[in-house]
């Protein structure tokens, strides 16, 4: 009796041309930004013609609103994992740091955002959307951590943090390019951005908060 031969190996799932061209896009709008990326470079980057590409996607535009369409289910995986969330600060570190991926990793929709206005003006209408959505478990986990006794804040002073997260956790990107010149952002620059969002977190955090954080190796508030 033969002996058995080895298991077949699994074969990943092939990747469509059309998610390829996705991919590559994104990764060229980051790196470069997407007015200075051609629908030929893509196409070359992606290792098909042009005329392919255009089977896929007719316009740059597509393609933008494409990669947008991906942000957005990221973004509702997100809130889908926050309704769980509870008076623990884990869970708005937690939040925050796949918050933080996401921003990176699809970065040239904030870092260019004006720019992608003129060429998708609906953009202004999802962003906000977006915006709207992600305010509301933020709020909701704050006001588990005042009912824990875990953060000490009137609600006037809760009504300007929660822009101020917004604004620093989202346009963190568009700060380092304009503000320090960092035009290639590297993973490491998200310890940065999250570091500036706790400094917004920390006064209000009580003596609670504060020995529950003392326990964590890499707490960041």
């Amino acid at each position: 009796m033969s002996e058995p031969g080895p298991a077949p190996k699994r074969s990943r799932p092939a990747v469509s041309t059309r998610d390829k061209l996705i991919a590559v896009s994104l990764a060229l709008f980051n790196e470069r930004g997407p007015d200075r990326v051609t629908t030929a470079q893509i196409a070359e980057a992606a290792g098909v013609n042009e005329g392919n590409l255009y089977y896929y996607f007719k316009t740059k535009q597509a393609l933008i609103l494409a990669i947008f369409d991906q942000f957005e289910a990221a973004v509702e995986r997100l809130l889908d994992g926050s309704r769980a969330a509870n008076a623990d600060p884990a869970a708005y570190v937690a939040f925050l740091r796949e918050w933080f991926e996401i921003v990176w990793t699809y970065r040239f929709l904030y870092r260019d955002f004006m720019s992608l206005l003129a060429t998708a003006p609906e953009l202004r209408r999802r962003i906000r959307a977006i915006s709207e959505r992600i305010r509301t478990p933020i709020k909701d986990l704050i006001g588990h951590m005042r009912m824990a006794g875990l953060m000490d804040l009137s609600d006037e002073e809760l009504d300007v943090l929660l822009p101020n997260l917004w604004i620093v956790s989202t346009y963190w990107v568009v700060y380092l390019d304009v503000q320090e010149g960092v035009g290639t952002l590297q993973k490491s620059h998200l310890e940065w951005g999250l570091k500036q969002v706790a400094s917004l977190f920390r006064p209000y955090l009580t003596k609670a908060a504060r020995d529950w954080l003392g326990t964590q190796p890499d707490a960041l508030l």
